[in-house]
């Protein structure tokens, strides 16, 4: 395993331990005997492990020692074959080596060591812990790094000419461009040798900028010198960019990543993690979530919280299965019935109120999981039948001997970022307070992971059951929550999952908190109180306008701030052009203090509506403003129906450009009406500034607007 250590003076150090994963065999005692007579199987040993998470009593496992992580994996299918894909279980074979290798050496990314070299390899002393949270990160150098290509067509290709090279180093900005293409390439190499980064940043750095460096440098002749990492090894040509795979119900797709041997390399657009919440929340979920960086910054959050619980399955001697195959306990009629329910929602009663409070619980998924110890293998556990712990409404027991590793994967990742949410309250630096916001947003995500993944059936330790418990729980906390609340003399008006909305006529501030406290220990769960609005608008359907929806929602906090829910504006594909006159009517609405000034607002916020249809129809627009970002469900031949995405996914593969399932498109929608399909959307890079549909968008415009103020009787009549 090899590992570059930062020293407190900003050198580097390169270490190499003599390690080897491992991967494990269980199955009947005869079976394993005989399979270790196979050539594939030298060398091995018989160890004793936990088998299953919960188990009572650890198994005799065969346990191989192998070289690489396609090793683990081609022996594994070999076990598979022999033993007629019934006979062997096998464990810990698909776990990232440098994922385990941290486990097991108790170590962790940007964590303080001391390493000394041994005649067996490298002996590490910790002096860093996750649960810190005043760590300093080492002095690490970056750069942003960007190329421009001679354009042979019109949007830039492998087959392009290398035309420049940009480096931002701090305030300094250096340009290479003058030379044949060998000449750029090779002076890049000693830029890069010579500046000596820690962590480059690109923007498509892994879909375009390395991929086709190395092109460019094979072409000419030079791709062994193309080394850009602290190793002399030279740029990869990768002959597949990237794959499209189904996750929660969607097609995603995954770039395949540039690694720098060395050094950090992080691509802005191929990032989960850091594009929300910075380098110091990307930083945050890989010291506590045991994860490298850079496989931190390009997984899903899911990922992430997967390597917190194989940590913690390591720790307790648990093994890992490789294809879980668990299947759902059979449930009758009845208890299907109860079970299926998800979290509790009280419909909201759309329209305009004044001076409504909003009571959140804090964290509350997670929460229950942790307190009430749910986790795949401890909800119904065989050992504890007559566990005094039940499940509500479904009476189900929890293990009371053992800890799930679900809870205890959450404690940290709740502690922590509770910890900064507190700092954050309490510097008064911006600078300081920007770097807690970061880390708690960052653990955010992966607590708001945590409860749909426990579902998840690919999950290590998750379980349905225990998926369904965690929502029979939160049901509980609402429904106690709101009768407590009634109780007091507040009136319901919207409760979903974890937060509800409450009026009381003429209530202060301390009467909201103290309601918080008395439910916070009524029920035993943490209940924040979040403000008063001015006034808050739950939104109705516009199918059926006596219909509210759920979860959508605008109002205005008693200082002044907008709280936004399900509107165009917090949606990812809205041109910017809608974000910002939708940002300007809610401006002008803000200006109210109840719902009698609100209305007396609604002309002026028309004006702002009818500003941006004149400046579209004049053609007063940039392109830029106009761009409408979405995925594709599909690889694009395989549309039928002639989408807008569709469209332009299909003008960038006429162009040279692959185009594949889970990408996302950017285009302008051009002739809506055309008869001539590929004249109904353009790609961002074929688009031209005065060349857009113009009603198309003006439609986008006054529905951004129906949605605002149809609760208010106002319809624009699209």
């Amino acid at each position: 395993m090899i590992i570059w250590l930062k020293k407190t003076d900003g050198t580097c150090v390169k270490l190499t331990d003599q390690w080897k994963p491992r991967f494990h065999v269980a199955g009947e005692p005869s079976d394993l005997s005989n399979l270790t007579y196979k050539p594939f199987m030298c060398p091995w040993k018989f160890v004793e492990k936990f088998e299953k998470a919960g188990d009572q009593f650890r198994s005799k496992v065969l346990e191989v020692p192998v070289v690489s992580e396609r090793e683990a994996l081609e022996s594994a299918k070999r076990i598979q074959r022999y033993g007629n894909f019934s006979r062997f279980r096998l464990y810990n074979v698909d776990i990232p080596s440098t994922q385990m290798y941290l486990y097991q050496k108790d170590m962790f990314p940007f964590g303080l060591v001391e390493a000394e070299e041994t005649g067996n390899g490298v002996r590490w002393t910790p002096r860093d812990s996750r649960e810190s949270t005043d760590y300093e990160l080492p002095p690490l150098r970056r750069i942003e790094f960007r190329v421009t290509t001679n354009l042979s067509g019109r949007i830039r290709s492998f087959e392009d000419r290398l035309h420049s090279v940009t480096i931002r180093d701090g305030n300094e900005i250096l340009r290479i461009d003058s030379g044949d293409e060998t000449e750029k390439l090779l002076k890049l190499v000693k830029v890069f040798r010579e500046i000596n980064p820690d962590i480059i940043l690109t923007e498509d750095g892994d879909s375009f900028i390395f991929p086709y460096l190395a092109r460019r440098a094979d072409l000419n002749g030079i791709l062994d010198s193309l080394i850009l990492g602290r190793e002399e090894v030279p740029l990869r040509i990768y002959e597949l960019l990237g794959h499209s795979y189904f996750s929660y119900g969607k097609i995603l797709f995954r770039q395949t990543a540039a690694r720098l041997f060395g050094r950090l390399h992080i691509d802005e657009s191929n990032a989960f993690i850091g594009t929300d919440c910075g380098l110091e929340g990307l930083f945050e979920v890989a010291r506590t979530c045991i994860i490298p960086v850079q496989r931190a910054s390009r997984t899903t959050i899911g990922t992430s919280m997967t390597s917190l619980q194989l940590y913690h399955a390591v720790k307790q001697d648990v093994l890992i299965p490789w294809n879980k195959n668990e299947a759902e306990d059979w449930k009758n009629g009845k208890e299907l019935l109860i079970a299926d329910r998800g979290g509790l929602i009280y419909e909201p009663q759309f329209g305009i109120h004044d001076s409504v409070g909003e009571l959140d619980f804090s964290s509350l998924y997670p929460t229950i999981m942790m307190k009430k110890n749910l986790s795949g293998e401890t909800v119904k556990c065989e050992c504890c039948p007559n566990s005094t712990s039940r499940v509500p409404e479904l009476n189900w027991n929890i293990c009371e001997r053992w800890e799930g590793i679900v809870p205890r994967s959450l404690r940290i990742l709740l502690r922590k970022r509770m910890l900064y949410k507190k700092l954050k309250k309490e510097t008064t630096d911006p600078h300081i307070r920007l770097r807690y916001d970061q880390r708690q947003a960052a653990l955010k995500w992966i607590l708001v992971c945590s409860f749909g993944y426990l579902g998840f059936k690919n999950a290590r330790f998750g379980k349905i059951d225990a998926h369904i418990a965690t929502c029979a729980y939160s049901r509980e906390m609402l429904r106690k929550a709101v009768a407590f609340a009634e109780s007091k003399g507040f009136k319901l008006v919207h409760g979903i999952v974890d937060s509800m909305w409450l009026k009381k006529p003429n209530a202060t501030n301390r009467e909201y908190e103290d309601l918080a406290y008395e439910i916070a220990r009524e029920v035993d769960f943490p209940i924040s109180f979040e403000g008063q609005y001015k006034w808050i608008v739950f939104l109705n359907s516009r199918m059926d306008r006596r219909v509210p929806v759920l979860n959508r929602y605008y109002g205005v906090s008693e200082d002044g701030k907008l709280k936004l829910r399900g509107i165009e504006l917090r949606r990812h594909d809205t041109p910017r052009i809608v974000n910002e006159c939708q940002n300007q009517m809610l401006g002008v609405l803000s200006r109210a203090r109840d719902s009698e000034e609100l209305r007396k607002l609604i002309p002026e916020a028309f004006a702002v509506l009818e500003l941006y249809t004149t400046k579209l129809r004049e053609r007063d627009t940039a392109i830029e403003d106009l761009v409408i970002s979405k995925n594709l469900s599909k690889n694009p031949e395989d549309y039928e129906k002639i989408i807008p995405q569709a469209v332009a996914a299909r003008h960038l593969i006429r162009e040279g450009h692959e185009v594949q399932a889970g990408q996302s498109v950017c285009y302008v929608l051009t002739r809506r009406k055309s008869r001539m399909l590929n004249n109904r959307a353009l790609p961002l890079e074929l688009a031209n500034t005065g060349e857009y549909d113009v009603e198309g968008y003006v439609d986008l415009l006054r529905s951004s607007a129906v949605n605002l103020l149809l609760p208010l009787e106002y319809d624009l009549k699209l």
